[in-house]
This record gives structure tokens, sequence and C-alpha cells, in this order.
């Protein structure tokens, strides 16, 4: 078994953000990221969707807390205490608020990649968590940092497993980019064909085909007089979708039923990837099925929308919506996590302190409705990315738990790096 040093001997530096003000000039709406303890997580990522923007010239104001690449960026405070991620190129140049430490490793004793590991490993986040599980506020500060024991190996065999262990990371990281990118695409397609009516206005102005040809005749070559495609219909929401209203008793399902909660939906993302199991749930809750639609209600502007990847259980803060059919499946989905359809419903969502939507205002949501012919077409197209998205999750979340459970292994010397790569010799595909 290793022997432990304390964090702080293996840095050159343990400090935290600012949060700007009114003098430092505050936020802005573009320009240096602002990383917030938001936009960290247990399992090393960080949210680029969840960044704040400041000014060049209040970056500099706050520039003991400039970021650089390879920090380890650590919440200290609040909800988000224990989550972590080191700071890419990619996302610099960067700043962060007083919620969050910034470790930087010394890499001539220690591999940055290394010691996040340690901080993200599910028994040591739980150590912090559970010391300071009676506070109103949890928070560590720097001096705890300093003192967080990590393994004393030798600094070849940390970047070893850093390596390795790494490798799983990456792979998450790149599932990740896939399911924004199959998303983004799948966003796209819907403005295109039904609401910017795109491939209709190419005919109307006799431009040339730019869909397949299977699909470009399932287009009509005019608008009509109220400026939608000519046969298409105006309708609402409530036409092509439905609510599943199924309450739960908790009780009475296993402890092992997934859970998801307003706090495990990413924001601007309908990649669910975080649940629990349902152990800890005290109270009724809504059932959902895998392939679900999931709208959180509660502060809509938040843009808490996603596809279930499992069956299992959901807050009432939560709206559970279906197709009517399945051929409207992805015509349903793109539409309730598309930008405009968030704002209606922050626009009518009742409450001023706790606005709130529900399934009858987002029913009343005006679309035009294409014939359902060309809405199978467009289930047919995007059917495949979000099939994707879900594997990808999955994939993820079993990549994830092969790090954890191997993590401790390896620290301790139990598990040699060498045999793993013996036993995986391209490399994790």
């Amino acid at each position: 078994m290793s022997d432990f040093v304390p964090l702080a001997d293996l840095c050159l530096k343990i400090t935290k953000g600012t949060t700007p003000n009114a003098k430092d000039g505050g936020f802005a709406d573009s320009g240096i990221n602002y990383i917030k303890s938001e936009s960290l997580s247990y399992d090393g990522s960080i949210d680029a969707t969840k960044f704040a923007f400041i000014s060049e010239e209040t970056n500099q104001r706050l520039k003991r807390s400039i970021i650089q690449d390879g920090d380890i960026l650590y919440s200290i405070a609040g909800a988000n205490l224990g989550k972590c991620g080191i700071a890419r190129s990619e996302y610099l140049p960067a700043n962060t608020n007083q919620a969050v430490a910034i470790i930087r490793v010394d890499e001539r004793r220690a591999s940055s990649r290394f010691v996040s590991l340690c901080l993200r490993n599910p028994s040591f986040v739980q150590s912090v968590l559970g010391g300071v599980a009676q506070s109103a506020q949890p928070n560590v500060n720097l001096a705890d940092i300093g003192r967080f024991r990590i393994p004393n190996l030798p600094l070849p065999e940390q970047r070893a497993i850093a390596a390795t262990l790494g490798a799983l990371d990456d792979k998450i990281e790149l599932n990740r980019k896939m399911n924004a990118t199959l998303e983004a695409m799948a966003r796209a397609l819907f403005r295109d064909w039904f609401v910017d009516f795109g491939p209709t206005r190419a005919k109307a102005e006799g431009r040339p085909p730019y869909l397949s040809p299977d699909l470009w005749p399932l287009f009509p070559a005019r608008l009509d007089a109220e400026g939608k495609p000519e046969g298409w219909a105006a309708g609402t929401l409530g036409a092509v979708a439905t609510a599943r209203n199924e309450g739960v008793d908790p009780s009475a399902i296993s402890p092992d039923t997934p859970y998801i909660g307003l706090e495990h939906m990413p924001r601007g993302s309908i990649a669910l990837a975080d649940w629990e199991g349902a152990g800890k749930v005290s109270s009724n809750k809504a059932a959902f099925a895998a392939g679900d639609f999931l709208f959180g209600k509660l502060r809509p502007y938040f843009h808490k929308v996603g596809i279930a990847p499992v069956a299992g259980i959901c807050s009432t803060d939560i709206v559970v919506a279906r197709p009517k059919s399945a051929a409207w499946a992805g015509f349903v989905l793109a539409c309730i996590s598309d930008e405009e359809f968030v704002a209606y419903t922050d626009k009518t969502s009742t409450g001023t302190k706790m606005p709130r939507t529900s399934w009858s205002i987002m029913a009343k949501y005006p679309v035009t409705l294409p014939p359902a012919a060309l809405a199978q077409a467009f289930n047919d197209t995007v059917s495949a990315m979000f099939e994707r998205i879900k594997a990808n999750i999955h994939e993820s979340r079993t990549l994830a738990q092969t790090r954890d459970l191997l993590l401790p292994r390896l620290m301790s010397g139990e598990l040699l790096v060498a045999k793993i790569s013996a036993s995986n010799p391209k490399g994790i595909a």
C-alpha cells in the first residue's frame, strides 16, 4: 500500500477565483470564459454551456485567478462541492469565481491528471462531502485542500496511471462532443425544415435541391398566403404530443430504479447522462419510459430538456412528454428543445419567485404541422442521431464505472498498469 503526501507539497499554487463586481467591470455578453462551479462535475468534465463571460480588462484586474492550461479547478462550496475538472487549452483564456479553487500542480513532482483522478475518486469525494455534511453551507478552505492526502507514487507510475485512465476520460469527452454535434445537427434540420421552411423557399426561388432525391419531393414549391408551406396546417404541439401523468410511490419500487431530478439535467443539452438510484427518494414522483422526453418545468428558462436513456422516475417538477405516434417523435423532441419553445414556456410561466410552466401551457404552443409523411421522414433522419446519443451515454457511464473501479487498485499497487495494457494491447477503443 502506498503512503500519502499532502497535496500542498505537490503544488506550485493553490488559490481561488474572484467574483467580479461593478468596479472590476462585472460580467459581459462575450469575451473571456468565466468558469463557474456549476460548470464542473464529479466525472471531471467541464460544461462550457454554463460559462459566463468577462472582458479582457476585467480578466487582467482579476489576474490572481487567471487560469492556465492544466490547472485543476475544484469546487469548494455549496451544492457543487467536490466537483472538479482540468482546464484544457480549448477553454482558455479563462478565469473563475471564488467558489472554485485553482490547483496548479508542479509537474516535476506530480502529474496533474493523476491528482485530478485522485480528487474525483468516488471514495475520496464521499469523504470530503461526509466531512461537511452537517454544515448549512458546506465548504472547504484552501488550507483544507492543501492537506488532502494524495498517494505518494513515483512520478513515472503516476503518469502511467493517468495515461491509462485518461484514455477512458478522453473517450467520455469524445462521446460528449459527439452528442453535442449530433444534437446541433438535428436542431439545424428541424429549424430549416419546419421553422424557416428552407426547402420550400428554395423551390419557390428556383434554387437547386440540397436534400436527397427521396426527400426533396416531400416539400411543396410554394408558401401560402399565411407564409407557411402550401398544404401544411397551423396547429399546436398538443395535436402531436401528450404528457404522461403516472404517479409513483417510491416505496413500491426497487431502490435501484433510476431517478432523475432537475439537478441531474444539464442545461441546453438533450443528453441526460446523469441519474441516481431511487433509494433516497421519499415523496411521490412521476414515471417515465426509455425514450420519453423530459422537460424541466420549474424555471423553464434554464432550458433543461432531454431524452430519457432509461426507464425510471423523475421529479414532479419535470413534465414527461411523448409523441402521440412514433412518426412524430423526432419533431416533438426537436420542437420542445428548441430555443424558441423554451422562450415561450418562460414567457407564459406562472409565478414570480419560482416560475413554472405546465403541459397545458406547453400543449398550446403554435406550430406549423407538415404532412405525416414528412414528419416520418424527419423522424427517420434524426432517430439514428438520438439513438447514438443514448448509446454514447451508456458507454460513457460504463467507462466511468471502469475508471472508478480501477483507480483505487492502481493507487494501492494491487493492480499494475502493465497488466491492463497487456489485456488491451491496441488501446481503448
